[in-house]
């Protein structure tokens, strides 16, 4: 009886910990020396469930959603605050199987610029790059993109669209980032790069 009970209590409070609630994330995009607005950036928040397994957690796609930023550099995007899960929701996904959503991941790209977050492991955009963490960004603390003017720097900034198994098909998570990728060929072909295009599912 006891054990029902705590397995009752753990699946109940399980439940309202691995709850999310439903926010506007919103921002500023700038160059990062002279302070002036970017326009046309684009700003990608990614979504990841997860839940725990013997082996650890195990984590899959959720939702992906854009924006570009306006004449200002200011962006706005919806969707789920996200939580990262503790000891009692790790066993609450463990005993019953299902997810939790994580908090969104940030990717900021304009071409010419350093990329938010791969800009951190470049020399040229070290210090000048921010904010420090994907948290400072979905808070509102304005990002800063150094601008860049070589090619290994740009090559090495250049990100790649998000392909995850998910709910969606290729076609519809390619719809979801159609901008990005935009983005991504406009910077490739500068670069003298072939465009990318998206990998179609088993059986396509």
């Amino acid at each position: 009886m006891k054990k029902i009970l705590l397995l009752l209590a753990l699946v109940g409070f399980g439940s309202i910990c691995s709850s999310a609630f439903a926010a506007t994330f919103k921002g500023k995009v700038i160059d990062a020396d002279t302070k002036e607005p970017i326009e046309g950036a684009v700003v990608v928040a990614v979504w990841h469930e997860a839940t725990s397994t013997i082996s650890g957690a195990s984590t899959r796609l959720k939702d992906v959603e854009e924006c570009l930023t306006d004449n200002k550099g200011e962006w706005s995007i919806g969707g789920s605050t996200g939580k990262w899960g503790g000891a009692v929701t790790a066993i609450y996904t463990f005993l019953t199987g299902s997810y939790y959503t994580r908090p969104p991941e940030f990717i900021v790209f304009k071409p010419g610029y350093c990329s938010w977050p791969a800009g951190f492991g470049i020399d040229s955009c070290k210090g000048k790059l921010k904010p420090s963490g994907n948290d400072k960004l979905a808070d509102g603390e304005p990002v800063e993109l150094p601008r860049l003017t070589s090619r290994e720097a740009k090559l090495r900034s250049l990100p790649t669209y998000i392909y995850e198994d998910s709910k969606y098909t290729p076609e519809e998570l390619l719809a979801k980032q159609k901008e990005f990728l935009r983005l991504i060929n406009e910077e490739s072909r500068n670069l003298g790069l072939p465009e990318l295009k998206m990998p179609k599912g088993p059986g396509k």
